[in-house]
């Protein structure tokens, strides 16, 4: 049989690493096979035939896997809840801390406690540099320099 005149079935179909044929490396350009000389074009059905895909995109992946965190989100309760415990002074402040570094609670209780976290110290670092600021003005006028 002519190579060009060669029909490729399913089972010639080169398919990424598992040909026995070629190596397991990259793949190489495949010409094309040429139609048939009898027949016109139109008339001819697709030879090829697609390589299933072999990978599973629909696993959920984490940056820790052994992290069991609670992905639902919290009812209006929960919310009140917590908002009551951060409004408590001393109890507030140690809670920010548990639940924004906690592995296993609740991801929003735990993004919402690392947001305010970030807000507070960037406040503190505004009220310092305020606070330095005018308080070197302030000491100026008192000492008279």
């Amino acid at each position: 049989m002519d190579e060009e005149n060669k029909q490729v079935t399913a089972d010639e179909v080169y398919s990424y690493g598992e040909s026995t044929e070629e190596p397991a490396g990259e793949p190489e350009e495949k010409a094309e096979p040429k139609p048939e000389a009898t027949g016109s074009e139109d008339s001819q059905d697709n030879k090829f035939v697609y390589q299933d895909n072999q990978y599973d995109y629909s696993q959920q992946y984490s940056r820790n896997r052994n992290e069991q965190s609670d992905n639902s989100p919290m009812d209006l309760k929960d919310w009140i809840l917590t908002l009551i415990v951060l409004l408590i002074p001393c109890v507030g402040i140690v809670m920010y801390f548990v639940w924004a570094f906690e592995s296993n609670g609740n991801i929003n209780r735990r993004n919402f406690c690392r947001a305010q976290l970030i807000i507070f110290a960037v406040l503190l670092g505004i009220y310092l540099v305020l606070f330095m600021l005018f308080g070197v003005v302030a000491f100026s006028r008192v000492v008279g320099y």
